[in-house]
């Protein structure tokens, strides 16, 4: 009889650490709707090189998002994105922004890269998102660009890398939603980074690249990001668990 009551310990043990687990675990999307005003973005909608704005983060924090550019020759005040109102066709003016999201959403244009993580270090690790390229009118392939994620934690990178999809049968471009995999979905980082290739017009060569033609655009929206707490801090909560059901099966003989 007390192997028996040994074995339902143990399973009762096991199912407090799936329940901690579950119950700890945090998530949030963040969508862009609205942008927190930030002093450090002084002509948005509109993104220079160096501008920050916030979102809310995990469990009350707050998100940073630094958008940049890459080129060498990048100074101060050089457009690199714009907070894009997908219902308002007039804030795509000069570019072909996709067509399926009538929300706000963060468009990196110019070769433009943003960095974003939590203000405190929070880590957080990304498990999906909705992107779209972003045409400057040029003919565009099948495949006319790439977007890249690029984790850093601990000083470490690791990256995974999406294929944007080109015009459908009405000319239109469309967000898709991408799901992350692997290391990079497992992984909880300090800050992460969006940047985007090019892919050449078609029959102009196969070769993509990221920051040399100012035509790596991209749309980005709801990402998901997720934090699910130590496994030790699990452990200590289910070792509390098995011993409450060992109290309470003494108790009862």
């Amino acid at each position: 009889m007390k192997k028996v009551w040994t074995q339902v310990a143990l399973a009762a043990a096991a199912l407090a650490v799936s329940a901690v687990a579950q119950a700890g675990v945090l998530r949030t999307v963040i969508n862009f709707d609205p942008v927190d005003p930030s002093p450090f973005a002084p002509f948005a909608p509109l993104l220079t090189n160096g501008d920050e704005f916030y979102q809310a983060g995990l469990a009350g924090r707050t998100m940073f998002f630094d958008p940049f550019s890459n080129a060498a020759t990048a100074v101060a005040g050089d457009l690199v994105g714009a907070i894009v109102d997908g219902s308002d066709s007039t804030t795509c003016s000069g570019v072909l922004c996709p067509t399926n999201n009538p929300t706000n959403y963060l468009g990196m244009l110019d070769d433009g890269v943003v960095a974003f993580g939590s203000t405190d270090g929070f880590r957080f690790s990304v498990k999906s998102f909705r992107a779209s390229f972003i045409s400057n009118g040029d003919p565009i392939a099948a495949t006319p660009g790439f977007v890249r994620l690029q984790g850093v934690r601990g000083g470490v990178s690791t990256t995974q890398t999406f294929a944007l999809s080109g015009l459908d049968t009405s000319g239109a471009l469309n967000f898709a939603t991408f799901t992350t995999t692997g290391a990079f979905a497992a992984t909880e980082f300090d800050y992460v980074y969006a940047f985007g290739f090019a892919c050449p017009a078609p029959g102009a060569g196969t070769s993509c690249s990221a920051f040399s033609t100012d035509r790596a655009q991209f749309g980005i929206d709801d990402i998901a990001i997720e934090h699910v707490p130590e496994p030790s801090s699990l452990a200590l909560l289910a070792v509390a668990g098995f011993a409450a059901f060992g109290v309470t099966r003494r108790r009862a003989v």
